[in-house]
């Protein structure tokens, strides 16, 4: 059974007290997973303060931008779930300097320093799609067009976590 070997297993998310993250973390603890959440708190959330009590979370308010310290932690953990971003065009747009940081740099940054035996879970967005037909769906064979620096960023990513092998990306059509 997959769960009972990963039962024991770490797991690290970036950005997790962000949209997706607030929901998953909270449902990994309850299923018995040892969390930790690195989150600069940009927007001063407080999402997960529920998890605080639950003695197999720990929180480290830190930028992914900081490569000593992740490059220093990575290795501690058998799962990593890179969340943190700026997200969506409009907020890329506004700051494309520091969207190249953290959308680009920082996941290469994880790329580079993960081991093999480590397990990525990545997921890309809608904005790695552009279908752009009225009623045109897409599914995993869709080819990736993205039309927005943030979009293209995620598939580079995506694209680079595949090519290191101990990825699993997830294509999610809107969240």
């Amino acid at each position: 059974n997959i769960r009972d070997k990963l039962k024991n297993k770490k797991i690290l998310v970036t950005g997790g007290a962000g949209y997706i993250g607030s929901t998953l973390v909270p449902k990994l603890l309850n299923k018995g997973y040892s969390v930790t959440v690195l989150d600069s708190l940009i927007f001063n959330q407080s999402t997960l303060l529920d998890c605080c009590s639950n003695k197999k979370f720990e929180f480290i308010q830190a930028d992914i931008c900081d490569q000593a310290l992740i490059n220093k932690i990575l290795p501690k953990f058998d799962i990593i779930i890179p969340l943190a971003a700026i997200v969506g065009a409009p907020a890329c747009k506004r700051n494309p300097a520091l969207t190249k940081l953290v959308n680009y740099d920082a996941h290469i940054n994880i790329v580079e320093n993960t081991s093999h035996n480590q397990i990525i879970l990545f997921p890309t967005t809608k904005s790695g799609y552009w279908i752009g037909e009225k009623d045109a769906y897409c599914n995993e064979e869709t080819p990736l067009r993205p039309i927005s620096d943030y979009g293209k960023t995620k598939v580079q990513i995506e694209k680079a976590f595949l090519n290191k092998g101990n990825a699993l990306t997830f294509r999610l059509a809107t969240v």
